[in-house]
C-alpha cells in the first residue's frame, strides 16, 4: 500500500460530488465492496458471510450504496486501509482525472475541453511533488518530439502529416511543420511514436493502398483481393506483421509501389554451374627420376 496522501482538486470550488463505489472493469463489485440489504425500517446493512464478519478486514469493507462525498481539497490517506478502499472505489470515475492537464487520445483537455465543447471531467488528483515532476516529464517529451520534427526532411514531414490524417502536400512546408509542432504540444507521445515506432512503414503502406483502391472496405472489412485483412487499421497492421503473412505483405508492396518492386524481390539461390573436373598429373620430382643405363 502506498504511503502518501492525495488531494482532490476541482476548478468548481463550491461544488459537491457524491459517488457510490464503482464496479471493476468487468462490471463486478470490487472485493471490499459488499452487497446491502434493507431492513423493515428502511435502514440498510452489508450482507456478510460468517467468514467475512470474522475477518480482520471487515472494518474496511464498504457498502455498495455508500455515499462518498468529494469537494475541493478532499484528501485520501493511502496508508489508511479505509481511505485506500474509498479511493479505489471512485478513482475510475470519468469525472476524475490523474492530473490537471490530462488529455484524451486526440489531445483535448479532459477538464477544460476545447473551443467546441466542455471537458467531461471536473476533478483532478494532486499529489505533493508529483505535479511538478509530471510537468517536467511532459516538457521533456514535448522537447523530444520537437527535435524529431526540426531534424526531419521535407518528405518526412509531409509523410508524418499524412499518417496523422492531414494531407499537406500542396501546403507550404512551414505550415506542415507547424501542424506537427502543434500536435507535439498536445500529444508528444503520438509524434514520438511516429518517428520511433515500428509500425509507421506499414501504416503508410496501408494508407497508400487505400488511396489507390488496392485495399478496399467491403461490408465493414478491409479486403486485398479475396483476402480479409481485418475490420480496423490496427487489425490490418497486425495481419501484415504476422510472419506467416510475409508473402502477402511483399505482394502488397509490389502492388502499391511497382516502381520499387525489385527491392521487394526475394533473392533466389542460384545453383553453381557444374563442370567436369580437370585432372592434371603431379609434377615429377627430379630426384626420383630414373635414368636408363
Amino acid at each position: 500500500m502506498e504511503n502518501k496522501i492525495i488531494t482532490l482538486r476541482t476548478p468548481y470550488k463550491l461544488k459537491e460530488y457524491h459517488f457510490t463505489p464503482m464496479p471493476d472493469k468487468n462490471g463486478l463489485r470490487k472485493p471490499f465492496v459488499k452487497e446491502v440489504r434493507a431492513d423493515a425500517d428502511g435502514t440498510t446493512h452489508m450482507v456478510l458471510s460468517e467468514e467475512e464478519r470474522n475477518s480482520p478486514e471487515a472494518k474496511y469493507f464498504l457498502p455498495e450504496d455508500m455515499d462518498i462525498v468529494v469537494t475541493e481539497g478532499t484528501t485520501f490517506n493511502l496508508a489508511d486501509p479505509l481511505d485506500f478502499n474509498k479511493w479505489e472505489a471512485i478513482k475510475d470515475s470519468d469525472l476524475i482525472v490523474p492530473m490537471r492537464d490530462a488529455r484524451d487520445a486526440n489531445g483535448v483537455l479532459l477538464i477544460d475541453g476545447d473551443k467546441k465543447r466542455y471537458g467531461i471531467a471536473e476533478i483532478y488528483v494532486d499529489v505533493a511533488g508529483e505535479d511538478s515532476e509530471r510537468l517536467i516529464n511532459r516538457r521533456k517529451k514535448i522537447w523530444e518530439a520537437e527535435q524529431f520534427i526540426y531534424n526531419d526532411s521535407m518528405n518526412g514531414i509531409l509523410t508524418k502529416c499524412r499518417l496523422l490524417g492531414r494531407n499537406m502536400r500542396n501546403a507550404p512546408l512551414a505550415d506542415a511543420q507547424a501542424y506537427l509542432l502543434e500536435t507535439a504540444d498536445k500529444s508528444p507521445d503520438r509524434i514520438i511514436d511516429l518517428y520511433t515506432g515500428q509500425d509507421s512503414g506499414l501504416q503508410l503502406l496501408l494508407l497508400d493502398a487505400k488511396e489507390k483502391n488496392i485495399i478496399r472496405k467491403v461490408n465493414g472489412w478491409f479486403m486485398y483481393g479475396d483476402t480479409n485483412l481485418g475490420a480496423t487499421d490496427e487489425a490490418v497492421i497486425m495481419f501484415l506483421k504476422t510472419p506467416m503473412n510475409k508473402p502477402m505483405l511483399d505482394a502488397l508492396k509490389r502492388h502499391v509501389y511497382p516502381e520499387f518492386a525489385v527491392q521487394f524481390e526475394t533473392p533466389k539461390y542460384e545453383q553453381p554451374e557444374l563442370t567436369e573436373p580437370v585432372v592434371t598429373e603431379p609434377p615429377v620430382n627430379p630426384a626420383k627420376k630414373k635414368t636408363s643405363r
